[in-house]
Formats: C-alpha cells, structure tokens, sequence
C-alpha cells in the first residue's frame, strides 16, 4: 500500500463519499489544439521519467492532450490537496485516483447532449471511472486501433490474444464468457501481473534502470456493463484485492467495445534493485 506523508491514500474516504468537489483529474472538454508534449514542460522528475518512457513507446504526438496530463506521484498529489477518492458517473461510483501513477491524457471526442431545462453537457460526464491494465508492447496497438478490443478482434500488428493468470478458453467457470472486454474500477486490480506485467527499462538520460507498469484509465458506460468478481488465478476467498471493492464486484466486463472510452495512458515505474 502507498502512503501519502504516512497516510494510506485510502485513509481520506469518508471526506470523499459524503460530497464530491472539483478535482484536477477530471476532464471536461479533452478535445483542443494538439501541442506536442516537451519534457521540460514537466516540473516533476517523475513525471518527466515517465513522459521519457513514453517517448520510447513510438507513439504519435496527435494521440495525446498534454494540457490534461497528470502526475499522480506523492509530492504533486500533496501540493494539490486533493482528496483520494472522488464520486464519477451517473449513478456516481466511487473514483480513487492512481497515486503512484503519471497520466498523459488522449485526445478524445466530446460529444454534447442538452439538458432538459437548456443547454448542453458533455455526454462522457455521466459514464464512470474504470481502469484497464496492458503489457507495454500492447500500448500501441490499441492506440493504433483505436480502443480496447476483445480477445479474438483483429487490433494493429495482429490479433487480441488471451492472456494467462486469469479466466480463458482454458480455464474458466462453465458457461463464462471470456470474449469480452474486462475493466476494473480499482487501478490495484487493473496493475496486478496477470495485466500489467512490469517491464525492465532503462532510462537512457540518468542511466538507472526501472520497472514499468502501464495502463490505460477509461470511461464506461452505465448500463453496458455487468459486475462481477475477479478472474484472477490465485487469488484466495478471503484475500482483500482493494479496501474500496469487494473481491466479488472488482471486474467489470462488457461486450460493448465502444462503451468504452479511453482517455488516459498511465504509466507508473520503481527503481530496479
């Protein structure tokens, strides 16, 4: 578990569930001019670690937002006050913020709906928070594609095979349906290995060496989705994945590819030893 100045970033929910308030993670109105992210706009070594990693991935600058980037590190989460744990979508679910993670934000559509007493809202307001974890060598392909795709869909460079560690053809429940797109509201869950396996980089600048995770953060649509347990191989009855989740809603899986938006690309590392 991280901490934030000796707090478990989980050790502020009850400020968060009583209200919501502004935060700087949200994103309303993503779309505007592309200006091509520049390391030195980064005040964060972190951050600026990061975006060098991404770099490395051989993504097109047009892909991204970077006046929606964010660094979730301990020393920016601090210096901006925010809370830990925020309420997003209609009906509101609870959103924990990445800490420990840099974000690089995509440019996405903003499509608007009108309200019924006038004026308009962007329509990705009413969807909830998800994450989705990816290896490192996935990253750009469904970027590539366009989005998250289900096992079997044809993405850039090949075909969305399925993975081990977790529910496939191979091992599954009977009758459970493994050609979807699976998301979690918990970026614990969505970084385990099974997802995100961590990959050994070696920043070229300072000539340390790390181990990388990535992901992506997303938006879902309500309704498009069921709920349900985990999928994980090895994971025991009684074992807690996340305090804000139970085991038993962790995973959200949909067959639905473009109920699902994404809007960030996240990118976490820790100093190899």
């Amino acid at each position: 578990m991280e901490y934030v100045h000796g707090r478990s970033y989980y050790g502020r929910k009850g400020r968060a569930h009583t209200g919501t308030r502004p935060d700087a993670s949200h994103t309303p109105g993503l779309v505007r001019e592309v200006r091509p992210a520049k390391l030195n706009r980064y005040r964060c070594e972190y951050q600026r670690r990061c975006a060098r990693f991404r770099d490395s991935l051989g993504l097109q600058d047009d892909m991204f937002f970077p006046e929606r980037d964010m660094c979730y590190c301990p020393s920016c989460h601090a210096d901006r006050g925010d809370i830990e744990i925020y309420q997003r979508g209609n009906p509101p679910k609870p959103y924990v913020l990445p800490l420990g993670w840099s974000r690089f934000a995509l440019q996405v559509p903003l499509p608007q709906v009108k309200l019924p007493r006038g004026g308009t809202v962007a329509a990705f307001d009413s969807w909830q928070m998800c994450f989705h974890g990816t290896l490192r060598d996935n990253v750009k392909p469904i970027l590539d594609t366009g989005g998250l795709r289900r096992p079997g869909d044809d993405i850039s460079g090949g075909t969305l095979s399925q993975r081990n560690g977790h529910y496939n053809e191979e091992w599954k429940p009977e009758g459970f349906d493994t050609l979807q797109v699976f998301v979690s509201p918990s970026i614990r869950y969505s970084s385990k290995d099974a997802y995100s396996s961590p990959y050994t980089w070696r920043d070229s600048t300072t000539g340390q060496t790390y181990r990388v995770r990535s992901a992506f953060q997303a938006r879902i649509r309500p309704g498009s989705y069921s709920v349900g347990p985990t999928t994980l191989h090895h994971v025991r009855r009684n074992d807690r994945i996340d305090p804000i989740y139970k085991n038993d809603e962790i995973e959200w899986s949909t067959k639905h590819v473009d109920a699902i938006m994404l809007y960030g690309l996240l990118i976490k590392m820790e100093p190899c030893t």
